[in-house]
């Protein structure tokens, strides 16, 4: 029993750092042992997806529906494998370690968000949770491209468009897939540096009413009045976080992509 907990953990440690051949190959010795270990079947069964085996992966998740029918999560990768075969299409390489820290929230300086008009199903179920994602800048609207520049899905308007103005203003983003399926895009966006002229706003204000109320007040600064500064005063006060930021950029190496293209460019 030992042993078999200690492959267990060797093989999510596999996992955690990209490592899936060393994963497949832990995980079938745990097979070999225990042929009805459902959670084995599904470490073997995600670990020959990432390596693009995808025969081998969708045989790994029907034997877990076997074991476990109507199992969500098997079903989901099955319906994925499909898409891509179907498409004859091959999921992004991913060999790079799990970052713990990847998704830790910073008040006013990350925020989860829900992707709308999503891209194409195949392109979908090509991308990564973990994988970084660019920031496009079309039409006054910021898409979200892979590095392979496949549309995943658009920024809500609101958020959009704060952010076009932040970035207009030199600020820099970096952007992760959080989660992941057919139907459903939630990406986690980082601030990395911020304009001079946004330096006193933050780049997510925890009231959205003020989401973009208080940008339209850098245009018209005679338009402020008393309610609307003392939210903006509450929102863009972010002291209490420095610290954390501070520390989180000295452990990490903050780099992000932001692409900008010209407005006069055809909509996807």
């Amino acid at each position: 029993m030992v042993f078999s907990d200690q492959l267990e953990q060797r093989s999510i440690d596999a996992a955690v750092n990209g490592e899936w051949a060393t994963a497949i190959r832990l995980n079938k010795e745990i097979i070999s042992e225990s042929p009805e270990d459902l959670t084995a079947h599904m470490r073997l069964g995600f670990a020959y997806l990432q390596s693009n085996k995808l025969r081998l992966s969708k045989k790994e998740f029907q034997i877990v529906l076997k074991l476990q029918p109507k199992n969500n999560i098997a079903e989901e990768h099955i319906e994925k494998i499909d898409v891509l075969t179907s498409k004859k299409k091959k999921r992004h390489e991913n060999n790079t370690q799990y970052d713990p820290d990847l998704f830790i929230e910073i008040p006013g300086r990350t925020r989860t968000v829900h992707l709308v008009n999503l891209g194409k199903k195949e392109d979908l179920a090509g991308t990564s949770i973990g994988e970084m994602v660019l920031l496009k800048e079309k039409r006054r609207k910021l898409e979200v491209r892979t590095t392979h520049d496949e549309f995943i899905g658009n920024l809500p308007d609101d958020i959009s468009k704060r952010l076009c103005y932040f970035i207009g203003d030199n600020s820099t983003y970096s952007t992760h897939i959080k989660e992941i399926n057919l139907t459903e895009v939630v990406v986690f966006i980082r601030e990395l540096t911020k304009g001079k002229k946004v330096g006193q706003y933050p780049s997510f204000p925890s009231n959205p009413h003020v989401m973009l109320s208080d940008i339209q007040h850098l245009d018209n600064p005679g338009e402020i009045n008393s309610t609307d500064e003392d939210v903006d005063d509450e929102d863009s006060d972010d002291g209490l976080n420095d610290e954390a930021w501070e520390k989180y950029e000295q452990e990490k190496d903050l780099s992000g992509i932001v692409q900008i293209e010209d407005e006069d460019d055809d909509e996807e």
